[in-house]
């Protein structure tokens, strides 16, 4: 495996499923048994602390070239001979077309031994120009199943009963981590709407999806504590029924 990594690779999957795989992954190419899961290394792996991977992951709801920068200064340096090193780019789709085109030279041609491998949930949220230099692998999202019900609820213009949303949400065991990773692919998929409006020219479109992407944000900024991840998600689908864009969704 180590002699045939490619030099770029787009994986797409729902974020936790795609760092599960990467785990493996990953625990193949530096554990000296193949991915043992129980040696130093394998446990530096599953704690991102190991000192052959830079684990990149954006801040605030896109990339800042401040944030990736630590790339062309890493890359500098000459690896040993027959050594390898990561960059793992988290929510890839949040690349700015700013930060996507400083990156590009360097997926094309890295230094030897360097990689990149880039997470992302969708595809056509990414550059053309970035998907061709890369290998691309599709994940199954089946360890996002016990959210992807209430992902549905928050993404779409159907009209809902609350009270079905309230019986999905008391069934979901949604956890604080997992209602991190929920904001993180509905706010992806409201800026993408919003970014489709535009091009389309939809006056409706926008209004809706600005709104959903104000109410995710200013969540983000108050995340569920241990234990509120269900009255996090009732408060958040209150707020996403305020106002006009919020009725035309049901």
């Amino acid at each position: 495996m180590n002699n045939n990594i490619p030099p770029a690779q787009l994986w797409l999957g729902s974020h936790i499923h795609l760092l599960e795989q990467l785990e493996t992954y990953l625990q193949k190419i530096f554990c000296s048994a193949g991915g043992c899961r129980h040696c130093i290394t394998c446990r530096q792996i599953g704690q991102k602390q190991h000192h052959a991977l830079c684990w990149l992951y954006p801040e605030k709801s896109s990339y800042t070239l401040d944030e990736i920068s630590i790339i062309g200064s890493t890359i500098s340096y000459t690896l040993d001979s027959n050594s390898h090193f990561f960059f793992i780019i988290q929510k890839a789709d949040f690349l700015t077309s700013t930060c996507a085109n400083s990156l590009l030279k360097s997926l094309e041609e890295p230094a030897t031994g360097y990689h990149f491998i880039l997470l992302a949930e969708r595809v056509e949220s990414m550059l053309p120009t970035i998907r061709s230099r890369c290998t691309v692998q599709t994940f199954s999202n089946q360890s996002f199943n016990s959210t992807s019900s209430l992902f549905d609820f928050f993404s779409t213009t159907a009209p809902h009963s609350p009270s079905i949303f309230l019986n999905v949400l008391e069934q979901s065991k949604i956890t604080e981590r997992e209602s991190i990773e929920l904001l993180d692919s509905l706010l992806a998929h409201w800026v993408t709407e919003f970014k489709m409006g535009i091009q389309e020219q939809n006056a409706q479109k926008i209004k809706i999806a600005d709104h959903a992407v104000t109410v995710l944000k200013t969540s983000f900024a108050h995340p569920p504590m241990p234990g509120s991840s269900k009255i996090f998600w009732k408060n958040v689908y209150l707020q996403m029924k305020l106002g006009d864009p919020v009725r035309s969704m049901g």
